[in-house]
Parts: C-alpha cells; sequence; structure tokens
C-alpha cells in the first residue's frame, strides 16, 4: 500500500468514524495479528500511523467534526 493510499484510508475513515478512527484502526490492526494476516497488518497499521499524523497536523476546528 502506498503512503498515498494510507493517507486516503485515514481521510476516509476520520470522515466516517470521526474520532473514533483511531481506536477502529487498532482494532484492525489486532484482528490482523489473529489472523496471523502480515499483509493486512502492515495496510492497517500504515493506516493507523497516517490517521495520528492527520490528527496531529489538522488545523483546529470548532464542532464535533474537529480532528483534535
Amino acid at each position: 500500500m502506498s503512503e498515498q493510499d494510507s493517507a486516503d484510508t485515514a481521510r476516509m475513515m476520520i470522515r466516517l468514524h470521526g474520532l473514533r478512527a483511531q481506536a477502529i484502526a487498532l482494532e484492525r490492526i489486532a484482528e490482523m495479528r489473529q489472523r496471523a494476516d502480515t499483509a493486512g497488518l502492515d495496510r492497517w497499521q500504515q493506516v493507523h500511523a497516517a490517521i495520528c499524523e492527520l490528527r496531529r497536523t489538522a488545523p483546529a476546528e470548532t464542532g464535533s467534526r474537529s480532528l483534535h
């Protein structure tokens, strides 16, 4: 998975799940570990890292759509 794909998936996860996006990505990581799916694990680790980076660098917003 490319860095751009990870960032696109991360943005989609944030739009769909808001502040829960990070937790959902961690759930997917745990599922992939349990299944011994190394490709899936790598993908979700990249998505999780992208979500964390987007939340870290996002400008402060007001309201429930905030990434912080």
